[in-house]
């Protein structure tokens, strides 16, 4: 069965409180989803779909919606009945990082290389479906529509202080609400139960993306097989939330927020490029002395040139500035600042908490050379998972690049992308055996069995798997 071409489609869905007590109305979750060809009539049925001109000319543009606009998309009509999605495909649910967006594969895809036909994630034999993260800016809620909740409607605590001259708290009025990736893993469980996806393979994602799965793992443990969490952590460190600090401020500091922030975000961009990248691959790519193209030498020192790392940097943040919202720059800097898999996303939680409750087999990815989440933190993720008798390996992806390994290592990444498939299910199916009200899952073949025959198991994983 082949599969046709990558499709980009929005859900309406239920309104979402957040974790610090905003509410989030006429919700949207823009998702992309790549599959066997007989997927089609179901997702038609469930959400709608934008047609791939539309999405062509609007990559990576900042979606920007009016309250009626946002009700008319949540109040339009579905397809009147629901077709139900075949259970025989498995579901490859993929989470984005920071600033990307839902289109995981095919051109400009963050994950091109890895996905389509012959490739680890293949969409002729996996259902695979990513969601534009909740506080993003590319179609799914977030401080770019109107009405979005701002910081003074976190009414879980309470309304700000009077703020005092001198005071170095924030003004809450000019802020978005606060988002946690608590919040971010609900509005994917609420688009997966729009689409009728009960049961996960595998869960994917790097970074920020890899926070999210971890929370996904946690809230819904028996609908998770299999994670992959990429350069993560389960909390975020002071040095983490030491730079997203500096980042905000320095997007506060710009005259022209929130409408017209530029050099704010340019300079937001550039601080964190620099924790993305590691030295060995800066000074390869953008070292002292390096000829221009066309050059047969370097050209000669000068008190008015731009060494290549500086020319890089403004490159870099020029390019975020003309495509990302300066709000929802913020909302997902304190996305990632909240993200403590300890802390429950609801007072007065009763029993174990964190990742005591993954059932899910994992398979712990860190990039050695990481400055933003050193590797130590996925091996001591695997150690933690396997005291508890979960089934967890650990991974150590070496890149000169650092942190951005997980976008640009293709080779190895494709290879530790094998490997997450190959793991004996766990979640529901690999904690439990299947009730006499859910006959169907003991006929399901495992992930194994439907997408590794005939791959070894050297090249699965790679030269970059070391188990713990």
């Amino acid at each position: 069965m082949s599969a046709p071409t990558s499709r980009v489609f929005d859900l309406p869905l239920p309104d979402l409180h957040l974790e610090a007590g905003a509410r989030i109305r006429s919700h949207l979750a823009r998702g992309w989803w790549w599959g066997p060809a007989g997927d089609l009539p179901w997702l038609q049925s469930r959400a709608h779909l934008l047609s791939e001109e539309a999405v062509r000319a609007n990559a990576l543009k900042i979606v920007r919606r009016t309250r009626a606009e946002l009700d008319e998309r949540t109040d339009s009509r579905l397809h009147p009945e629901r077709v139900a999605p075949d259970t025989s495909v498995p579901t490859v649910l993929l989470v984005h990082a920071f600033t990307g967006d839902m289109r995981a594969g095919g051109p400009g895809g963050w994950w091109e290389p890895v996905i389509g036909p012959g490739c680890a994630l293949d969409p002729e034999r996996v259902r695979l479906l990513c969601f534009n993260n909740l506080g993003s800016c590319y179609g799914s809620s977030g401080p770019a529509d109107e009405g979005f909740p701002r910081r003074v409607d976190d009414a879980r605590f309470g309304p700000p202080a009077p703020l005092l001259k001198g005071d170095p708290r924030l003004d809450e009025t000019h802020l978005p609400a606060t988002i946690t990736p608590w919040d971010q893993a609900r509005a994917i469980l609420q688009s997966l139960d729009a689409l009728g996806i009960e049961r996960v393979s595998l869960v994917t994602g790097g970074s920020l993306g890899g926070m999210i799965v971890l929370c996904l793992a946690v809230l819904a443990p028996e609908r998770f097989e299999r994670i992959a969490p990429i350069a993560a952590a389960s909390e975020a460190s002071a040095w983490v939330v030491g730079w997203n600090h500096v980042a905000r401020r320095t997007v506060l500091a710009d005259p022209g927020y929130p409408h017209d922030c530029e050099w704010g975000l340019e300079l937001a961009r550039q601080l964190a490029t620099l924790t993305y990248r590691a030295e060995p691959g800066m000074d390869a790519h953008h070292g002292r002395g390096r000829p221009r193209p066309g050059e047969l030498q370097a050209p000669g020192w000068s008190s008015r040139g731009h060494y290549p790392i500086q020319s890089y940097l403004e490159h870099q943040g020029t390019k975020l500035r003309a495509r990302f919202d300066a709000r929802s720059y913020l909302a997902l800097l304190g996305a990632m600042d909240h993200h403590d898999l300890s802390r429950p996303p609801e007072p007065n939680t009763r029993g174990e908490w964190g990742v005591p409750r993954i059932q899910a087999s994992a398979l712990c990815v860190g990039i050695k050379e990481d400055q933003l989440f050193p590797a130590r933190h996925m091996d001591a993720l695997a150690q933690s998972l396997r005291e508890l008798g979960r089934h967890a390996e650990y991974a150590a992806l070496s890149s000169p690049y650092g942190h951005d390994g997980f976008l640009i290592e293709w080779e190895p990444l494709d290879a530790l992308l094998r490997r997450a498939l190959a793991l004996p299910p766990g979640g529901r199916t690999g904690a439990v055996v299947a009730s006499e009200e859910e006959p169907s899952l003991r006929a399901l073949p495992s992930m194994s069995e439907q997408l590794t025959q005939g791959v070894p198991l050297s090249k699965a994983v790679g030269l970059t798997r070391e188990l713990g």
